[in-house]
């Protein structure tokens, strides 16, 4: 029971911190934007700041309802339903909405390579991710099944751009959306277990953590 609730608060943290880097990725994001005018960028900032907004409401809720199931009786619970039902679809629409923002971004690029100036392009590519209640808001399988797809296509374009560019920010962005992409598999299996909920939490925040110094690295290289 103790290692299950130490579990849990690790992934509230997690969750907190996913919320607060993909903020500042959205900024950073928006720095690159504003200084080489490439629209994947603005996407990506869009992307990532709706993102981070989701991924705080589910913090919150999940605290919430983390903290009224310890003080109140079990039967309760089925009370929170409606909050957490609507908790877990906010969230799924934001994250959706989100990671067709980063689609959008790449299909855009791949519509536009031919046409970009050598300058251009390296912008673009260097966008410049039994169950209770806790569960319940956590486990929502057809978004895992979506934003698979979703991150999919991503990480196999960035991949492929790397492969020809052979360069350290391509890299970090496939190496970025990939752990994203393999968050989503271990949130896909977490019915199964909490501790798959924890991996995703990290992965996630790996790939967010990727994204943040890759765009770091161009804002400095810009400034």
């Amino acid at each position: 029971m103790q290692k299950s609730l130490d579990i849990r608060i690790l992934i509230f943290l997690l969750e907190l911190v996913s919320s607060i880097i993909s903020f500042i990725v959205g900024y950073y994001a928006l720095k690159a934007y504003r200084t080489t005018a490439t629209r994947g960028l603005l996407l990506l900032y869009l992307g990532f700041i709706v993102l981070g907004i989701g991924t705080l409401l589910r913090f919150t809720t999940a605290a919430y309802v983390g903290l009224i199931v310890r003080t109140i009786p079990p039967t309760t619970e089925h009370q929170l339903a409606g909050l957490i039902r609507l908790a877990a679809s906010i969230y799924m629409i934001t994250q959706l909405v989100a990671y067709g923002l980063f689609t959008i971004t790449y299909i855009l690029q791949a519509i536009n390579t031919s046409r970009t100036s050598p300058t251009v392009a390296q912008a673009a590519t260097i966008p410049a991710a039994t169950a209770g209640p806790f569960v319940q808001l956590f486990f929502i399988p057809q978004l895992e099944l979506i934003a698979i797809t979703l991150l999919g296509f991503i990480t196999i374009y960035t991949f492929t751009n790397w492969l020809i560019k052979k360069e350290t920010a391509a890299a970090l962005v496939t190496l970025g959306f990939g752990l994203m992409l393999l968050s989503h598999f271990f949130f896909l299996l977490m019915i199964n277990s909490e501790a798959f909920l924890f991996l995703g939490q990290i992965s996630q925040l790996a790939g967010f953590l990727c994204l943040l110094t890759m765009l770091a690295k161009v804002s400095k290289t810009n400034a």
